[in-house]
């Protein structure tokens, strides 16, 4: 089937786009589940067990996440315009960074106890963000041309199927890159606190209120 030019750059506006509205959009996301979280109840609000098993799975996730992204981002932080990065985690799959920020926030949907923001997130990632790493392939495949197209063919997009370890005994850092990946890792611990924090202050609300009503 031919492709026109026109529907060729209709495209690429569109994955253009994408990238661009990136953190609007996680904005928007963000400021859904914020709502969500201080207008609705807890799912589990009267099971103190499966609260606090979530949590604890919140906890596992976004540690794993962040283990992840620290591990990806010694690979990739100061080389992505520079060439193919096909080593560590990148061995594994295409996007790790992608995949652990997903891991995290399925990890942060459930600290928050509410089914509803879990969904949300879970929604947002699996409609929005693949076009977002579409519109980042392109470009690559766009820069590095063969290269680019050889990893393609050899390394999956987000499910690994093999797990080869493929580190160097020695790699060059660029620490001032490093240092933003560490600060950015950061906002998983913080956004965690701040959601056990809402979390334990709306169940606090719920039980000064349920007392007010059984003393009338």
């Amino acid at each position: 089937m031919l492709v026109s030019p026109q529907n060729c750059t209709t495209e690429y506006d569109i994955l253009a786009w994408a990238i661009k509205l990136r953190q609007p959009v996680s904005l928007v996301v963000i400021l859904l589940c914020a709502v969500i979280l201080f207008t609705t109840p807890p799912s589990w609000r009267g099971n103190a067990s499966i609260g606090l098993l979530m949590d604890m799975s919140g906890l596992a996730l976004v540690v794993l996440a962040a283990f992840g992204r620290i591990w990806s981002s010694l690979y990739i932080s100061g080389y992505k315009e520079d060439r193919v990065v096909a080593e560590g985690p990148y061995a594994i799959v295409r996007n790790p960074l992608y995949v652990c920020s997903f891991v995290g926030a399925i990890g942060l949907g459930l600290a928050s106890r509410h089914l509803a923001v879990l969904g949300l997130v879970v929604l947002a990632f699996l409609l929005y963000y693949p076009v977002v790493v579409l519109a980042e392939e392109r470009n690559l495949q766009r820069k590095f041309g063969q290269d680019y197209e050889a990893y393609r063919q050899r390394v999956p997009r987000f499910c690994p199927k093999r797990f080869p370890l493929v580190e160097p005994d020695a790699y060059p850092l660029r620490p001032r890159h490093v240092r933003r990946s560490l600060q950015e890792i950061l906002w998983f611990f913080w956004s965690y606190l701040i959601l056990h924090l809402a979390v334990v202050l709306q169940s606090d609300s719920v039980v000064a209120a349920a007392r007010h009503l059984g003393a009338h």
